[in-house]
């Protein structure tokens, strides 16, 4: 099982005896890139008799490092952590990032984080990685800073798809274009989006086609507005942690819609989700939608007969993928 803590509340005694093998990002989406430096870390450490860590910050680097207010993210903070270690990490240590953490200068970041706190034996980092003040340090400051403390410097080399570089930026421009394939091969799983059961205008009720609806979060990255085939887990919380958890979840087979109802000259954005074959109420239960393939981009129709009718076509394309 993974221990999280927090870095301030590491003593210099805590990985003392660890002989820890640890690997440094902010790693936002757990694409297949992350997955395989932490898979790495995690095979080097059992092979060394130590302990995996994996050493991360609560918010963007580029917040603070390029005065960005916000970068959308793929994870939010909570679902990184458990991506992380249903991996099977020994560790995940969370740095606080902000101003005086940008500005440790990499001599300082070496000294007192990665040796004074975490005793690390070995480093992953990948390729390009760059650190402390003004982003200055990179491998050849490690591998140098370390070379008297036997410490290995592991760097490793970008994955690559179809000669396109995996990485956080270019999923996010996948999700902008609704490219679910992509999605689905560079993160290494069906993207998806939790939320809580909200009440909108009923419309789909009254129109015949009932749907469940939760909030477009401007912090985070979702699909390009359009209508997709997916699932709708009803998430459950476990007997014995009272968490709501994945694997207890009810899936439904959905036509999606993610956008703002132009036909009905709406304004807030939701993502909508007709579960088919399910007559039940789940206003306000915890939920996850999964995407699986762009089916259309939102459309104003004429008329609400118009906008029934391609739901009815909508379904048919559906209930023959699902088939």
């Amino acid at each position: 099982m993974s221990t999280v803590r927090r870095l301030e509340n590491i003593n210099k005694d805590y990985f003392k005896k660890s002989n820890a093998v640890a690997v440094i990002g902010f790693f936002d989406g757990i694409h297949i890139g992350h997955q395989k430096i932490i898979n790495d870390c995690i095979s080097r450490a059992k092979e060394a008799g130590g302990k995996s860590i994996v050493f991360t910050f609560d918010k963007p680097p580029s917040n603070i490092l390029r005065g960005e207010h916000f970068k959308k993210l793929i994870t939010s903070y909570s679902e990184k952590l458990c991506l992380v270690k249903k991996m099977g990490i020994d560790y995940i240590i969370v740095a606080k990032f902000n101003d005086t953490f940008a500005k440790l200068e990499p001599e300082e970041f070496c000294r007192s984080i990665l040796i004074s706190s975490l005793n690390i034996k070995e480093l992953f980092i990948g390729k390009g990685f760059r650190f402390g003040r003004n982003a200055t340090g990179d491998v050849n400051f490690l591998k140098n800073f370390f070379k008297d403390h036997e410490v290995k410097i592991n760097e490793v080399p970008i994955m690559m798809v179809n000669n396109i570089q995996v990485s956080s930026t270019i999923i996010r421009e996948f999700y902008r274009n609704g490219d679910i394939e992509n999605i689905i091969t560079f993160l290494g799983r069906i993207p998806s989006v939790t939320g809580r059961v909200k009440k909108g205008d009923r419309r789909g009720r009254i129109i015949g086609f009932p749907t469940a609806n939760i909030d477009v979060f401007e912090r985070f990255v979702v699909p390009k507005d359009g209508v997709y085939f997916g699932w709708t887990g009803i998430m459950k919380k476990n007997k014995d942690t009272q968490k709501f958890c994945i694997q207890d979840e009810v899936k439904f087979p959905s036509l999606i819609n993610i956008g703002s109802n132009p036909t009905f000259s709406g304004r807030k954005k939701w993502i909508e989700t007709h579960l088919i074959d399910f007559d039940g109420d789940i206003y306000n239960e915890k939920i996850r939608v999964y995407f699986f393939r762009m089916l259309r981009e939102e459309k104003k129709f004429k008329s609400s007969e118009e906008l029934v009718n391609q739901i009815k076509h909508d379904l048919n394309k559906a209930g023959k993928y699902f088939k």
